[in-house]
């Protein structure tokens, strides 16, 4: 069976069928392979596998028939040649960053992004003796300067975590081919496939956390890549040698996890859009973040690159850091916790929880504040989050 193609079907039918031509097992839910050694018919393909980086059946280490599956999943809803999955959000990160940049090259980052996206760039950028220039992304211009000929990786994260800031993928995939030969890497996570697709955009790289939207249901930890072929492949070969190895489970898990990934993500999009325009008129709310808000002063780049807002809302309430941790204290329904992207919704302090690890300044170049809350909204019934958070806002 041949991979299935953006061109041919919708991104739900993708979602249940774009990994199909890597299940040759006969069986509608594919079997998990927990196996790490694999037996070879003769000495002759032995050899063939080992010389095949790609190979799903040579060792453990190299990937599995499960981790394949996830990855055309992923590549067929990006629109991309192929992918590449790793343990972690970050674990991939770190292998496009190996992939693309040696000891002394020049790359640009971004000050809003997760917080340990930024300490991970910066340590292997001193590291590697790298040339590190970290800008403010949701400024074109400031890409335009950042640029250089010998850049080689620009990174970027879209929406940013927590602030919800853009980056005009289109504008700055545009500005890295006409200054330079660099890769464009493109973080996803808290668009998902459904949203965005930086690729069609210009991107040469699109990276997803898939422990949150893409897994769905908080229960597994997981890194994917997506690109052309050539790119994939120089991502695949730092990998290998890592060893960053998603093991068959969480393979799978992601893999069932995508099978209603649009029906998730069309709730959780609706859901959100109608809880930020509920928070935004609240008179203990200063501020709303969320990119489908005509309020967000990105909202038309929102409207031209984005099918929907997604699931996460940023928001500060009267009263600063103290107000924030008593409010999300009394919640019920959205729980305390640090991830997200899941079917339940969860809530956070990013200043003293997720980004913690960067200091103040650091935090303020990212837009971060004491008094931010960080919603991830699941896909309960939108009236008892709405009642949810009112209780709370009564109890402060």
């Amino acid at each position: 069976m041949q991979p299935t193609t953006k061109k041919t079907y919708g991104f739900q039918t993708q979602c249940l069928h774009a990994g199909d031509h890597r299940n040759q097992s006969g069986h509608v839910s594919p079997p998990i392979s927990l196996s790490t050694a694999f037996v070879f018919p003769d000495t002759t393909e032995g050899a063939r596998r080992a010389a095949d980086i790609e190979a799903d059946e040579f060792y453990g280490r190299w990937g599995s028939t499960n981790a394949r599956e996830f990855e055309a999943l992923i590549a067929g809803l990006e629109g991309a040649d192929d992918a590449v999955c790793a343990s972690s959000g970050l674990g991939i990160i770190s292998m496009v960053a190996h992939a693309f940049l040696n000891p002394g090259d020049h790359f640009v980052g971004v000050h809003a992004c997760y917080s340990e996206t930024k300490i991970l760039l910066e340590s292997l950028a001193k590291q590697l003796s790298l040339d590190a220039t970290f800008i403010q992304s949701d400024r074109i211009e400031n890409f335009e300067q950042a640029i250089r000929p010998d850049t080689k990786l620009v990174f970027a994260e879209t929406p940013a975590n927590p602030t919800l800031s853009l980056v005009d993928i289109e504008g700055v995939a545009r500005i890295v081919r006409e200054k330079s030969d660099a890769a464009f890497a493109v973080d996803s996570t808290f668009a998902s496939p459904y949203n965005q697709n930086p690729l069609a955009l210009g991107a040469d790289i699109v990276i997803h956390s898939a422990t949150k939207y893409i897994g769905g249901h908080s229960d597994v930890v997981a890194g994917v890549c997506a690109a052309r072929k050539p790119l994939a492949h120089q991502v695949r070969d730092k990998f290998s040698f890592h060893g960053p190895h998603l093991d068959p489970f969480s393979s799978w898990l992601l893999c069932r996890g995508i099978r209603t990934l649009g029906l998730r993500i069309r709730q959780q999009n609706e859901n959100a859009l109608e809880l930020a325009h509920y928070l935004e008129s609240h008179p203990k709310v200063n501020r709303v973040y969320y990119p489908m808000l005509e309020s967000h002063p990105q909202h038309t780049l929102a409207r031209r690159q984005m099918r929907g807002g997604g699931g996460m809302i940023c928001f500060e309430i009267q009263g600063g850091m103290e107000a924030s941790l008593r409010f999300i204290s009394t919640m019920q329904l959205s729980k305390l916790a640090v991830s997200l992207g899941g079917v339940s919704s969860t809530i956070t302090h990013p200043s003293s929880m997720t980004h913690n690890l960067l200091p103040r300044e650091e935090r303020e170049k990212a837009g971060i504040t004491d008094g931010m809350l960080r919603f991830s909204v699941g896909i309960e019934e939108v009236d008892d989050l709405k009642e949810d958070l009112e209780e709370a806002f009564r109890k402060i």
